[in-house]
This record gives C-alpha cells, sequence and structure tokens, in this order.
C-alpha cells in the first residue's frame, strides 16, 4: 500500500465514476483501475461495487473512506507547515460570499492576505445566499464564508466584520426625494417593497416593520431586484440594505431611516467550530479576523453621492 493508491481511492470514492476520476488524477483509466484492485487485495475487502457506469462504495469502502481521508488530510497539513516554515504557504480557500460584500469588501482583504502571505495561496471565491452558503460550509463546500447569520448554529462560530445601513430608495421623480432622512411610521401610506421573508435580511426587515403595523410587499431577492423596481415605478419606496449593488442606478436616492441604527444588517465571517482546516484556511481566518478594513469598503450615502457628483 502506497500513498498514491489512497490518493486515488480517495478521489475515486469523491466522485464515483472512474473515467471522471482518473481524468482529475492526470492518469489513465486502466491505471487507476490497477490500482484500486491493488488496494482491494491487498486489504482482502471489496471497496467499490459496480453499479452501471458508476461505481458505489461497499458499505466497508465507507468507513475505509472516512479513515483515509483523515490521514490524507493530516498528511496534507505537515506538507503545508514545513512550507509555511520555509516562507512558502500554499493551498486553496474556498470562500463563500453574498453579493453585497464581493465589490468593496472582499477585494481589499484578499489583496492584503495575498501581500502578507503570497501568492501561492489561491483564494476561491463562490456566490450565493446567505441560507445557502451556510449549508455548503456546513457540507464542506466551502472553508468558509461571508454571510447573514440567520438562525444561529451551535456548530459554526461567527465573527462580525461589518454591517450595512437600512436605507429607503426612492426614484429621484418621487417628491421624497428632495429629503435627507425618514420615519418608519412616515412610511404609511406608500407601495414598499422589501426582501422576500425565509432569508436573515427579510425577517429582519419583517420584524421592524411588525414593530409598527405596516405592511410591504416581500417580493424581492436582493437590491439589485429592488433598484429596478423603483427605477421603473416612480411612485413606490424600498427597504433595503445600502450596497455596492444600489450603486448602478443612477436614477435612485437613498434616504436614512431615523431611529434605525446604522448596523441594521451585520454580516459575519463563519467557519465550522472544531473542524479540520487546511494551514491556508486557518491563516485566512485568522487574517480576517484581526483584518481592519479601509473606509470604502462599506457603501455610505455621502460617498454615493459624492461619487455621483
Amino acid at each position: 500500500m502506497n500513498l498514491s493508491q489512497l490518493y486515488y481511492f480517495s478521489k475515486l470514492s469523491e466522485l464515483e465514476h472512474f473515467s471522471k476520476a482518473a481524468k482529475e488524477l492526470y492518469i489513465t483509466q486502466p491505471s487507476l483501475s490497477h490500482a484500486i484492485k491493488s488496494l482491494e487485495t491487498e486489504l482482502g475487502v471489496q471497496l467499490f461495487e459496480r453499479e452501471g457506469r458508476r461505481m458505489r462504495l461497499t458499505p466497508f469502502g465507507k468507513e475505509f473512506a472516512t479513515y483515509v481521508k483523515r490521514g490524507l488530510r493530516e498528511i496534507d497539513k505537515g506538507v503545508e507547515l514545513a512550507q509555511e516554515f520555509n516562507g512558502k504557504l500554499g493551498g486553496t480557500v474556498n470562500v463563500g460570499a453574498v453579493l453585497t460584500v464581493q465589490g468593496d469588501y472582499l477585494p481589499p482583504l484578499f489583496h492584503d492576505f495575498s501581500e502578507n502571505y503570497g501568492q501561492e495561496v489561491k483564494l476561491n471565491m463562490f456566490q450565493g445566499f446567505s441560507v445557502p452558503l451556510v449549508e455548503g460550509l456546513e457540507n464542506d463546500k466551502y472553508d468558509v464564508v461571508f454571510a447573514a447569520a440567520g438562525e444561529r448554529k451551535p456548530n459554526l462560530c461567527y465573527e462580525h466584520v461589518l454591517s450595512h445601513e437600512l436605507v429607503l430608495v426612492v426614484n429621484k421623480d418621487n417628491p421624497l426625494a428632495q429629503r435627507e432622512s425618514i420615519s418608519i411610521p412616515e412610511l404609511s401610506g406608500h407601495e414598499l417593497h422589501t426582501y422576500r421573508l425565509g432569508t436573515p435580511i427579510g425577517e429582519e426587515v419583517n420584524d421592524l416593520l411588525t414593530e409598527y403595523s405596516l405592511p410591504a410587499k416581500h417580493d424581492c431577492e436582493d437590491e439589485v431586484s429592488l433598484g429596478g423596481i423603483i427605477s421603473s415605478m416612480p411612485n413606490d419606496v424600498a427597504l433595503a440594505t445600502l450596497t455596492i449593488s444600489l450603486k448602478a442606478f443612477d436614477h435612485l436616492r437613498f434616504l436614512r431611516i431615523e431611529d434605525v441604527p446604522q448596523d441594521f444588517h451585520p454580516i459575519y465571517l463563519i467557519y465550522k467550530r472544531d473542524a479540520y482546516r487546511s494551514c491556508a484556511a486557518e491563516r485566512f481566518i485568522q487574517f480576517s479576523q484581526d483584518w481592519v478594513p479601509p473606509k470604502c469598503a462599506t457603501p455610505s450615502i455621502d460617498a454615493i453621492e459624492e461619487g455621483r457628483a
């Protein structure tokens, strides 16, 4: 038994398809088949069973895969530690993030991390909504995510990294566009749009509106949808978080909401508690916790208005 056989087995157990596994391993399919058969002969047990064109792990194969993957992760981590000791930290960090932090917050963070640790660490960024992102984190699709908290889970750690302000979005042709701020009760009688229920931000806004018994159309997924509606419907208004997505709409104005804190919608750095992570992922989490973002990393009404002037 050798490391190559174990790496081959690990990849095949992940994909359960000989040709796909061989392609990702950069070997021929017969070579992969021979390695797996040799491993099964040495162990004296069958690891896979064929199901049409796919391969399925046997019950023992599933158990064996758990230990093999754990062992290979420890070996990989040892290699990374040796590389870091020699100033050559490498590896890949898979980062899931909501769209609202991808244009202004994450780019300077990624830049500063690479400046500090070098270009050998590859940072992969994946976009999604908060709930699916957290689910992907739990399923090891991501090493870390930047998202809204929603329902807190005991197996996850939440580090508050930034907040987005809740604003009223109005069309420039709306009489309200002449104002700088507005209170929640003053929204009564207006056709009000906001985020759909079931999302963290949708529930946060709904809780606020419920305090004032104020109805609203919970009909949008994100700021782009809300901005589009108000651009085309001058008499309607929307409650949205002030994010980079709204900068694209020149025909909109944003009013501060009185008696609502500016840090209305928090975004968190979320990662698994007590889970295996590569050295690169550990360093990225630590760096993100200590990083102080520039002022431009979080949009403000004043900055948007200055940019349009």
